[in-house]
């Protein structure tokens, strides 16, 4: 499941590190609104692979989680098919790939980060002010390598 995973982080289009074992072990693509398992059917479509949306939504200053939130998100994620509908959170199930627009709208409603793309003059740049080769590379920026600290003073 988690080649499948892979194919969804290039076709989301969003930082690497969104993919991540969950708390039993489990790969998902992690989100701050919620995440995305790959899973090999759904109980309406047992042979049907695709990628099961959880959408939790956010607590804003304390307060719970409002329905608002959650009907929005059905509503643009409309190309999934809501398999469980809660007052204030759901699953969504879909059986492909998204488009380039689907895309968008799953980074929105889940606050999935999108991966920073940069041109060949931005790479040069980063290049020129220390970012080694290995840090920037495919036209895509890579995490930040570690600065030495210096020591606290006794």
């Amino acid at each position: 499941m988690r080649e499948a995973l892979i194919k969804l982080v290039e076709a989301l289009g969003c930082w690497d590190r969104a993919l991540r074992r969950d708390e039993c072990g489990d790969w998902a693509v992690f989100g701050k609104l919620g995440h995305i398992y790959a899973v090999p059917g759904t109980l309406d479509q047992p042979k049907t692979e695709g990628f099961l949306i959880y959408f939790r939504g956010a607590e804003e200053f304390g307060e719970p989680t409002t329905a608002r939130g959650w009907i929005f998100a059905k509503k643009a994620l409309s190309f999934c098919q809501v398999t469980s509908d809660g007052d204030t959170e759901g699953f969504l199930f879909m059986d492909r790939l998204p488009t380039a627009a689907e895309s968008e709208i799953i980074r929105d409603k889940l606050g999935i980060r999108k991966k920073r793309e940069i041109s060949d003059d931005e790479r040069e740049r980063l290049r020129a002010i220390g970012f080694s080769p290995s840090h920037v590379k495919d036209g895509l920026m890579a995490h930040r390598r570690p600065r030495p600290h210096s020591p606290l003073p006794q």
